[in-house]
């Protein structure tokens, strides 16, 4: 024993050496799963003088899990003993300085030695556990034997009857015989006990009485409600929730006793014997914490009133009771959902949620139940609305404070609670947003000299809050209605949003107003397209210093975002202010050298990118004449190309260090900027048509001019060929033809060439998808000139070792976009790229590695895409004559297609019952059929002759196999397939 205890102590100490301590845990372990280590444990826990606390504990739980886990495997004798220990140590030595964490886990071996072996083998469990409690009243351990009834009481329940542990069936059948047990007579008297201890200890010692709520709170979940609902206790319990140091465990004991599981009728009787409302009327609101747990019970108890409600509408006088006690209990709920503590409010959001609900369904039937329900849904929003509110105090910053995202998150479930008030009553709520709106933009009277100058006559008393929330009603206003928003000028929108304008709340002194203000002028660009006489304010707006011009960057870059959605949106409306605009924004469109280190320069973004693109749309509109959209144009542009060509003439960017690669960076972001205008001009396929040759393409022509210079200069940096294939893809649809003569300099000077992995990803999946699906015919000489130079790159990246899951899941990228670039060949007709002078000694390995790819069932993606090559390429060269054949591809069909097809579905590992392998299986359907019909009765009689005998196919399965294929649609023939494999 003296082993033991040290080396528990040893284990446990902090100051003991690695090795020690890994030789004294081994020992430690040994002892407790060794079939007689607990005799050593329980003689350890009890010996005299005591164990250190910690060793103490050590050796209960060797005992205790023992019991749980191992006591049939010890005979009788010694479960006595374990018992007859145990219990003599509570009554004999248990002392009020034992450790909290040894009481609990003595409770915790007795309770399973309770659960072992009441009833049949402790009939007289309670009775000892009474005896104990009784023995010990009116003696210096009176209170330690209370504690340790208690802690006895409370874990009986967490051990028999609690669902928070998952428990095997037998475990489920013995707890039930258990508490039915109890049920018949031990409960009885357990109630009497805890309210004695409870009336005996509520006046000097609240924690045994706080204790003893607990535990009934416990208790009356599973036990006849009789036994708790009494004159007596409910009437100490309410005087109870009204002393400071007993209200909190009153209150969740009430809220216990309302959770109780009943008949709707029974629990509406028990909701009516509590008279909830009338004690509410006496309680003290004077803490946060009890203010939260009573929004709580009410809470509870509303939800259990709407939930009745639903299942007692056959029942008049039950429906009649029930709505008018949820009528009463109304008051208290709005007073607590306006607590100006969050987490007060959102206790109450479920009984919000069921009232609303409620009043969905009485909508139906007129409101008979609720006749005056206006008032209260009318003070329901108003609470509900002022909750929308930010709290004046909070540091606003755009959601990344946790505070402020909480409220985010609250304001999201209350706008919900809006919704359906307005689902309820179209015409109060659409009111009450009116009033609010209206007399908040009444208190702001801001008055501008010039530009975006304030003048100080203006008058502001509505705070930054108030402002905001006006605008946030605005905004959500049109998804509320459930009817068409109304746009006229008599409609309460015209009316609201003329109120915004007139009040210049733009121009209101705090980062929260811009975003909420121009969210809602691209919310609502329907509005100002039938009345546009707003336009002029909202480009006003949007030019101001609060607008594209805000110094906040968070700001400004949203800004951009919605400057660019309401161009786009708005187009011929804006003729008119397009030369206004581009005067006042002309600041923001040069691009400055910023400092930015070499890690950052591949990872950086432009905040940017959706203004250049929204002045793209303004000057490429179709009524703006074509030179002076190139004039417009040339005036952005020509800057950024001076830019370039001196940095590029000066060498400036051989200054940039790791440390600092400010020119390479504004080369980067002049590119993207100009890409970004081009993403705005309109496809110039339009124009052609109308024989139309737009001046502006001149300038996109002398911009790729120095984009190729700077590549040749650059091209070792990634971050200028990502800057590079995002100018082309952008310029590919408004220059056409024009820009074919600049994409082989552009891939020869590094844009392939040097590119990375997942560079080279992207080029075939973005850029020469796109190239092709544009130009088709037209693509056919640079693809035919690129198409090795592109499989050489991928074969390199492909061969190399992949080091991690990253890298790896990047080659199955490549992979899957190399299948697809091969795809698309086929599906765009430009096959004869593959068997070209230039590239026909390169289609074997090419063929070769659409077989691999088809052959890897690890990349299921990969093996479909390459599957559907194989199906593409039999579909155009697997004919029978010359003209619908190439040399050696017969060949190529019968010695690897069809063998690899066959191969795929005889895995192992082919799961018929997993999606993607179904995916793969009707690929494989399909190719089998368009062999058959490229070379017809050729394959069937080269399946029943050679390849079926060759694997030792049954005569008759190769003929039946043969027949289905001859005989059915891709469909039929899959099902057969599936059937038959």
């Amino acid at each position: 024993m003296e082993n033991l205890e040290a080396a528990v102590q040893c284990a446990l100490s902090s100051s003991t050496n690695t090795e020690m301590k890994a030789q004294a845990t081994q020992y430690c372990e040994q002892v407790k799963n060794s079939p007689d280590g607990w005799q050593l444990c329980l003689n350890l826990f009890i010996k005299n003088p005591p164990s250190v606390p910690e060793v103490r504990h050590f050796a209960l739980q060797v005992v205790e899990e023992t019991i749980r886990n191992r006591f049939n495997t010890i005979d009788k004798t010694q479960q006595d003993l374990i018992k007859q220990t145990l219990w003599e140590w509570v009554k004999t030595s248990l002392d009020s300085n034992e450790k909290p964490f040894i009481k609990n886990k003595l409770a915790q071996a007795i309770v399973q030695l309770f659960k072992n072996q009441y009833p049949e083998n402790w009939p007289t469990f309670f009775d000892d556990l009474f005896g104990l409690v009784d023995v010990s009243m009116n003696t210096p351990r009176s209170n330690v034997i209370i504690d340790f009834f208690l802690r006895i009481c409370s874990t009986i329940d967490e051990e028999v009857v609690s669902l928070l542990i998952n428990r095997s069936d037998n475990e489920l059948q013995k707890n039930t015989f258990i508490k039915d047990t109890m049920r018949e007579g031990p409960v009885i008297k357990l109630v009497e006990y805890w309210f004695k201890i409870l009336m005996d200890n509520c006046q000097t010692n609240p924690s045994v009485a706080n204790k003893c709520l607990n535990i009934i709170g416990q208790y009356v979940m599973w036990i006849d409600i009789k036994l708790i609902v009494t004159d007596t206790f409910m009437t100490a319990l309410y005087q109870f929730m009204n002393v400071d140091d007993l209200r909190m465990a009153a209150t969740e004991c009430l809220c216990s006793i309302i959770s109780k599981g009943m008949r709707p009728l029974e629990k509406l009787q028990l909701i009516q014997l509590l008279n909830i409302p009338n004690l509410l009327g006496q309680l003290k609101f004077d803490n946060i914490d009890f203010e939260e747990l009573i929004a709580k019970l009410i809470n509870l108890l509303g939800v259990e009133l709407c939930t009745i409600c639903d299942k007692v509408k056959e029942i008049p006088e039950a429906k009649t009771m029930t709505y008018g006690y949820i009528q009463t209990l109304f008051p208290y709920m709005l007073k607590l959902l306006a607590n100006e503590y969050d987490d007060t409010s959102s206790a109450l959001f479920p009984f919000v949620t069921s009232y609303t609900d409620l009043l969905k369904q009485q909508k139906k039937i007129g409101f008979s139940d609720i006749p005056n329900f206006q008032q209260d849904i009318l003070e329901l929003l108003k609470v509900i609305i002022s909750k929308m509110k930010y709290d004046e105090d909070i540091e606003f910053s755009f959601g990344e404070d946790e505070d402020e995202a909480l409220f985010i998150e609250m304001r999201k479930n209350l706008k919900v609670f809006y919704d359906a008030i307005f689902a309820v009553d179209e015409n109060i709520s659409t009111q009450t947003v009116f009033q609010v709106v209206c007399s908040t933009f009444d208190r702001i009277n801001i008055e501008k000299v010039d530009g975006s100058n304030v003048s100080l006559n203006s008058s502001i008393s509505a705070s930054w809050s108030e402002a905001e929330l006006a605008l946030y009603l605005i905004y959500i206003f049109g998804e509320s209605k459930r009817s068409t928003l109304n746009y006229e000028p008599e409609g309460v929108f015209y009316q609201m949003i003329e109120k915004m304008f007139q009040s210049n709340v733009i121009y209101y002194p705090h980062n929260s107003i811009p975003i909420m203000y121009f969210e809602i002028i691209t919310r609502y660009t329907n509005f100002f397209d039938r009345h546009n006489q707003f336009i002029p304010n909202v480009l006003e707006a949007f030019v101001c210093s609060r607008g594209l011009h805000n110094s906040e960057i968070i700001i400004k870059t949203r800004l951009n975002y919605l400057f660019a959605r309401f161009v786009k949106a708005m187009k011929t409306k804006l003729v008119p202010y397009v030369q206004t605009v581009l005067t006042n924004i002309q600041s923001l469109l040069i691009v400055q050298p910023t400092p930015v280190t070499l890690n950052n320069l591949n990872s950086q973004s432009y905040n940017d990118l959706y203004l250049f693109e929204a002045v793209g749309l303004l000057i490429s509109l179709d009524s703006i004449p074509l030179e002076q959209q190139s004039e417009y144009l040339g005036t952005i542009i020509q800057p950024m190309l001076n830019t370039i060509d001196e940095i590029m003439t000066k060498s400036l960017y051989q200054m940039d260090t790791p440390k600092n690669m400010q020119f390479t960076h504004q080369l980067n972001h002049i590119i993207h900027a100009i890409g970004s205008i081009a993403h705005g001009f309109p496809n110039i396929s339009l124009l052609l048509k109308s024989n139309i040759n737009p001046p502006w393409i001149a300038i996109f022509n002398k911009t790729l001019e120095s984009i190729v210079v700077v590549l040749e200069r650059l091209s070792d940096q990634s971050s200028i060929r990502e800057s590079i294939r995002y100018i082309l893809q952008r310029l590919i649809p408004c220059m056409g033809g024009e820009i074919i003569k600049f994409i082989i300099p552009v891939m020869n000077g590094g844009l392939l060439t040097k590119c990375s992995k997942n560079e080279l990803t992207s080029l075939l999946t973005s850029f020469f998808d796109l190239l092709i699906h544009k130009f088709k015919d037209n693509a056919l000489p640079i693809m035919n000139e690129l198409l090795y130079p592109i499989v050489e790159r991928v074969f390199i990246f492909l061969n190399q070792p992949a080091n991690g899951t990253d890298d790896i899941i990047s080659m199955y990228e490549l992979r899957r976009a190399y299948m697809n670039f091969i795809g698309t060949i086929f599906t765009s007709n430009l096959q004869n790229i593959l068997i070209s002078e230039n590239n026909n000694r390169h289609l074997p390995m090419i063929m070769e590695s659409v077989v691999h790819c088809a052959r890897d069932s690890a990349d299921v993606q990969s093996q479909k895409g390459a599957l559907s090559v194989l199906s593409k390429m039999v579909n155009v060269w697997g004919g029978l004559t010359e003209d619908t054949s190439i040399p050696g591809f017969a060949d190529f069909i019968y010695q690897q297609i069809v063998t690899i097809i066959f191969e795929i579905v005889m895995k192992d590992d082919f799961n018929f019952q997993n999606a993607e392998s179904l995916v793969i299986f009707n690929e494989i359907s399909g190719l089998h059929l368009i062999i058959l019909q490229r070379q017809g009765v050729k394959y069937a009689q080269y399946l029943l002759s050679y390849f079926f005998p060759s694997i030792n196919c049954p005569s008759q399965a190769a003929s039946d196999f043969v027949n289905a294929m001859q005989n059915s649609d891709k469909k039929s023939f899959s099902k057969y397939l599936k059937v038959s494999c």
